[in-house]
Formats: C-alpha cells, sequence, structure tokens
C-alpha cells in the first residue's frame, strides 16, 4: 500500500470513547490499525524511484531508533567537534530516553496522513503540516491518555525543531533515509554503459535527488561526519559503475 496520502479508516477510529483512559479494545485499535497501519505504507519516495520492494515507514523508524540509541550510548568520537556553537549536541547533554521515544513517534501520523513528500500534489504538500497534526489528535484519543499526549507532544516537538533532541531527530531522519538511498543504488543500479536511459528507475540512474536535498542539511556533529562517510562511500561506488557525482550530491 503506497500514495502521498494514506485513506485512513475512519469508521473504526472514531469509535473510541471520550475518555482519556484507554479500554483494551483502544489499545488494539492503536496497536493494529496505527502501529499495524505503518508496516503496509511502503515509502513513497522509493515507490516514485521504481525501487523493488520498498521499505515501509516501519522500517524506517527501526533503523531511525538504532540511531538515536548511538547517540548517547557509545564513547564520544574525538572526530566529533562539540565546542562553541555545537556544546549543545554533546551525548551529554542529550536525553537519550527522549530522543529514542521522539525517533520512534516522528512519523506515527503518516499512520493516517500518508507519506507526503515535497514531490507530491501541491494541494497534498500544503497542506501536509494540518492533516499531520489531525492525525496525532486522533491518535491520541485512540490510545488515550498519559501515552496519548506523550505522543502528540513528542511530534509537536519534531516538528518545531527547537531543542537538541528535535535537531537530533531530523538529522536522523535524513540520515536514514540517504543511507537507505545509497544501499538502493548499491543494491540495484546497474553500470552505466548496461542502463537503459529511457529508465528512470533505480536500476538505471543515480538517486540523485535524495543526496541533493539534504546536502550539507545535517547539523550535528555526530550525522554530519556519518553523512560525509556515507557519501564518500557512494561517490566511490557510482564512479566504479561509470557515474559522476555532481557538486549538488556531496
Amino acid at each position: 500500500m503506497s500514495s502521498c496520502e494514506q485513506e485512513a479508516k475512519r469508521t473504526k477510529l472514531n469509535e473510541s470513547p471520550s475518555s482519556s483512559q484507554p479500554t483494551m479494545s483502544d489499545a488494539l485499535t492503536f496497536l493494529s490499525e496505527i502501529c499495524g497501519n505503518l508496516k503496509k505504507i511502503k515509502r513513497t519516495g522509493w515507490v516514485r524511484q521504481g525501487v523493488p520492494l520498498p521499505e515501509s515507514d516501519s522500517d524506517h523508524m527501526h533503523r531511525c531508533a538504532m540511531c538515536a540509541m548511538l547517540v548517547t550510548t557509545q564513547k564520544v568520537d574525538p572526530r566529533d567537534d562539540y565546542s562553541g556553537e555545537n556544546e549543545k549536541f554533546h551525548p551529554d547533554k542529550i536525553d537519550g530516553i527522549k530522543l529514542l521515544r521522539m525517533a520512534v513517534t516522528h512519523d506515527l501520523c503518516e499512520s493516517l496522513a500518508g507519506d507526503i513528500t515535497p514531490f507530491c500534489a501541491a494541494d497534498a504538500v500544503a497542506s501536509k503540516h494540518d492533516k499531520e497534526k489531525a492525525a496525532m489528535e486522533q491518535i491520541r484519543k485512540i490510545v488515550g491518555d498519559p501515552l496519548g499526549v506523550e505522543l502528540f507532544n513528542l511530534w509537536k516537538e519534531y516538528e518545531e525543531l527547537v531543542t537538541p533532541e528535535a535537531i537530533y531527530c531530523k538529522d536522523i531522519d535524513k540520515f536514514e533515509m540517504v543511507m537507505q538511498a545509497y544501499e538502493y543504488e548499491k543494491d540495484h543500479l546497474k553500470k552505466k554503459a548496461d542502463s537503459e536511459r529511457e529508465d528512470k528507475t533505480v536500476a538505471n540512474e543515480p538517486m540523485r535527488t535524495f543526496f541533493i536535498t539534504t546536502s550539507g542539511k545535517m547539523k550535528s556533529p555526530l550525522f554530519k561526519r556519518l553523512d560525509k562517510e556515507l557519501r564518500t562511500k557512494r561517490q566511490a561506488m557510482l564512479e566504479e559503475r561509470g557515474w559522476d557525482v555532481t557538486d549538488q550530491e556531496q
């Protein structure tokens, strides 16, 4: 199942009672209709690029969670500079539990709102935030507080991009995406000499857009470094297959 706007199962979801405490059926609806739906939604960008067996929203958020765990559990790498303005990103200053919970929540809204990307229809892009907010409000009602309000507030904090945890989570979201793009290229991209120019799928053309739109966007020292390392590996792989890397993708 894939589209820029996922059709919500309105009848079932609107049956949630008004009580802030979830019943057994509310918990089941949350786990099945909300969390379960994320396992079915294929990420729009990969579908658009003709990727075989594209990942789901759940796949994406699982590795995001692993990235989040790396931030505060490992020794600080001496290559990462946390001086000056970067001091706020030092792992000792990060709430690791909040970051992990944010990583597994940041795309939860897509179970109802769908995976809307900048390349979807203009009206869908324009209404993206409002639809995602409405989705999170509905999810809060389904699961009930206190978890419901925590999920909503984690999503809201992520969207506002003010706290170090939110900025880390945005870095993680972007980095996981370019890492996946690189892996799809590595698995499916043909040598340039063997490619079919009229076919614009991942088998016949590098996934340049994902690297152009994220170039220079990482904010934290850790993910700046990992992003640079990944792009270096990608460049070597592409050049080996006869493809160039544009300045915009660096």
